[in-house]
């Protein structure tokens, strides 16, 4: 992690450090991924995936505020027009607010934020999450190991020491499925359940983490975005270039169905250069998206190279940015220190 805030350190000095030693930088594009947020600082584990917390409210509250301040903040459709009428001013980082995974976190707690700050983010949907009510292999695998009373499991050969080191093992079983070929994986949480002694979580339990259809559509009709990702979320790197076809262009066309508008934008599942390769990146243009987001990849310079690889960067990315003072302090806020927020 040292590592790549340092590597992100540099990358910004590109776009921020500029101003106080007299340069003039080319625009930046900095797009800030979130998945969920929890209602209050200082709340406890959950049931599932804590790693996919990123803050609580108030702080996302205190970090849109800053990002709106110090940044031109675009909505979906302006991202799309970026590139068009001429060059782009110097000087200027622009900027983006996504979601991935379609959690009710975004309806709740996200959006009053967004619709209140006058920003209008997109939120990027895994079809078969939110139309089978069920949660991502993350979640389920987190809440197996969290409920099972044993100290150490054993699956497909390979041994974790849930006692000893809990946060080693998820991170561990995580790594398979976004790795190793889906065959691999396919049943690997039936074998996890076993191993752990745990039924998977009732569906009505899973139900309760996601959004409705119905609020994902009051989402749109606010003038926020709906892209998708991906129908099942599995990770495309591991699968065949066919499957990849049906993940990708099966969930558009099952989004525009249900929804009743054109979707222009893909975000990869996981996201990370391990996770796509050029199948994945070749077939979400063959499948009429206008755009394309992977993750943990840095900011953009503009005009973008790529539509099909715009990078994006965590919460916590956006938190060195802050602290940093690599893009102007505005208007007196402050930096918060937490460090997922």
């Amino acid at each position: 992690m040292a590592g790549r805030r340092l590597q992100l350190a540099r990358s910004l000095m590109a776009v921020g450090a500029h101003r106080f030693l007299g340069r003039r930088a080319p625009a930046s594009l900095l797009v800030v991924n979130y998945h969920r947020i929890h209602a209050r600082a200082g709340l406890g584990p959950t049931r599932f995936d804590d790693g996919v917390f990123d803050t609580d409210v108030a702080t996302f509250r205190r970090q849109m505020q800053w990002l709106k301040a110090a940044t031109v903040v675009l909505d979906e459709d302006q991202l799309l027009r970026l590139d068009q009428g001429g060059e782009l001013p110097r000087d200027t980082v622009y900027s983006a607010v996504t979601f991935d995974d379609g959690y009710v976190d975004c309806f709740d707690l996200a959006r009053p934020v967004l619709d209140d700050l006058g920003i209008r983010g997109m939120f990027f949907i895994p079809f078969d999450m939110l139309e089978q009510r069920r949660l991502g292999w993350w979640d389920v695998s987190a809440y197996l190991l969290k409920s099972t009373t044993r100290r150490s499991i054993q699956v497909d050969e390979q041994d974790y020491d849930l006692e000893g080191d809990f946060a080693g093992s998820l991170r561990r079983v995580l790594d398979v499925f976004k790795l190793q070929p889906a065959e691999h994986t396919e049943a690997l949480l039936a074998r996890l359940a076993d191993a752990c002694g745990v039924a998977v979580p009732s569906r009505d339990l899973q139900s309760a983490e996601l959004m409705s259809w119905q609020q994902v559509r009051a989402m749109r009709a606010a003038g926020h975005g709906i892209g998708s990702h991906t129908i099942s979320h599995r990770v495309l790197a591991t699968l065949s270039p066919q499957a990849q076809a049906d993940e990708i262009k099966g969930s558009k066309r099952s989004l525009e169905t249900i929804l009743g508008h054109e979707v222009s934008s893909f975000a990869y599942p996981v996201g990370g250069p391990q996770h796509i390769n050029e199948h994945s990146v070749r077939l979400a243009r063959e499948a009429g998206y206008q755009q394309a987001f992977t993750f943990l990849t840095g900011l953009a310079s503009l005009p973008l190279a790529d539509r099909f690889t715009i990078p994006r960067e965590s919460a916590v990315s956006l938190q060195v940015l802050k602290a940093k003072a690599l893009l102007p302090r505005v208007m007196g806020l402050q930096v918060a220190h937490a460090a997922n927020g």
